[in-house]
């Protein structure tokens, strides 16, 4: 088994995309798929192949150094580099090895800062609402609060007569009263009680327990009063109108 093999069995395994490592090691996906593939012709020079084999071999749980050496068992770096060449690139592998290991810290590193500020950021904030929340709560006297004077009876002159209200009887009583002729029938509780035409001065009063239903032939001729309270006007005049009374509505009935 090759050591691309090697490496993309153990990407797998881990269930590592190309894209996760390269995003970590920083090495482009183009340079991973060449690694697995052993293809060599894609890859940069062999300063920086050594480095991203180890980068590679660390992320996907492999011993760098062993990934390296099988490398060279399996590929031997091409014959024309001289020996200072050949120093020159381990050390350049390494330089760049260690700058991976170092851009993983970093990027570590960051995210830590990045959410220490975000934590101090967020106790300082809480901090000053407080205390603005506090500086603008009203001040509570610890003084046992003065009692607002009693209302003071005024002396008045006259007679006052008070506006007749409906009372609150359980049952509807409604006094109608023609001023002229008019056409007027009255039920009271399902039951009719009045069905007659009406003259000037005719009065007739009809109590109903539940509902009182009117029909009235002309309104303007005609006067109501409800449980004792005047009632409003029905309609306009020469307009037949029908209107239902019943204990929940009669307040509706009345002179404003």
């Amino acid at each position: 088994m090759t050591i691309g093999e090697q490496l993309r069995n153990a990407r797998r395994a881990r269930g590592i995309t190309i894209e996760q490592i390269a995003s970590v090691t920083k090495i482009s996906p183009g340079v991973l798929r060449a690694l697995e593939a052993d293809d060599l012709a894609k890859l940069p020079g062999w300063v920086f192949t050594r480095g991203f084999l180890k980068a590679y071999a660390r992320e996907v749980g492999l011993d760098p150094h062993e990934t390296v050496v099988s490398f060279l068992a399996q590929i031997t770096p091409p014959e024309e580099e001289n020996e200072a060449d050949a120093r020159r690139s381990r050390d350049d592998a390494d330089t760049a090895s260690l700058t991976t290991e170092h851009s993983t810290d970093l990027g570590q590193m960051i995210a830590v800062a990045m959410i220490v500020i975000a934590v101090v950021a967020y106790l300082g904030l809480h901090k000053r609402t407080a205390a603005s929340a506090q500086a603008s709560a009203p001040a509570v006297s610890s003084e046992p609060a003065t009692p607002a004077p009693a209302d003071t009876p005024v002396a008045t002159t006259g007679v006052v007569t008070p506006t007749p209200v409906a009372s609150e009887a359980s049952d509807l009583k409604v006094d109608l009263t023609a001023t002229g002729p008019c056409w007027v029938a009255a039920t009271a509780d399902a039951e009719l009680r009045v069905q007659r035409l009406m003259n000037a001065g005719d009065h007739e009063t009809v109590t109903a327990r539940e509902t009182l239903t009117l029909r009235v032939g002309d309104p303007a001729t005609l006067t109501f009063s409800l449980n004792g309270a005047a009632g409003r006007s029905l309609g306009q005049a020469g307009q037949p109108v029908t209107v239902k009374i019943t204990r929940q509505n009669y307040r509706d009935y009345l002179a404003r």
